[in-house]
């Protein structure tokens, strides 16, 4: 028998990120069950939630670890950002629950939840860094405030 021990090897992000997005989906869908009494409404708000925080977290940890590199040439989804996907989609699951307060129907929650979502991509998939990029430009033609202090 292997004496190999579960802390030997380093728990990866997505698992981490896995972990957290089904406690998150648990949490959200059982307090939607609590507050609304509709299973279907519940499993949505846990799952837009759930998968948003699937994909914030790993991207949130990856962006702190120095030494990842990101394998852009290998990547076949080089355009998806799973940082501004997991921030806006989390962010629907919370809007959903918001707005099933003020409105009666399920459509109209989730029409603008996720059209907030998709706005919300667009623009965090552009400002936010990829994990392994660097957030400052490291070059010398880089603009940089401290030239104002000469």
């Amino acid at each position: 028998m292997s004496e190999t021990a579960m802390d030997d090897a380093p728990i990866s992000p997505g698992l981490v990120g896995g972990a957290a997005g089904v406690v998150t989906f648990g949490m959200l869908a059982s307090v939607t069950v609590l507050l609304f009494d509709r299973i279907a409404v519940a499993v949505l708000v846990g799952a837009l939630s759930g998968v948003g925080i699937f994909y914030t977290v790993p991207y949130t940890i990856r962006r702190a670890d120095e030494d990842y590199v990101r394998d852009a040439h290998r990547n076949l989804a080089r355009s998806f950002h799973p940082g501004a996907a997991g921030y806006a989609l989390s962010g629907a699951g919370v809007v959903v629950l918001a707005l099933l307060f003020v409105f009666e129907s399920l459509l109209l929650p989730v029409a603008v939840a996720l059209t907030l979502a998709m706005a919300e991509y667009v623009v965090l998939s552009r400002v936010l860094p990829r994990a392994g990029e660097s957030s400052v430009e490291d070059h010398e033609d880089a603009w940089s405030s401290d030239e104002w202090d000469e």
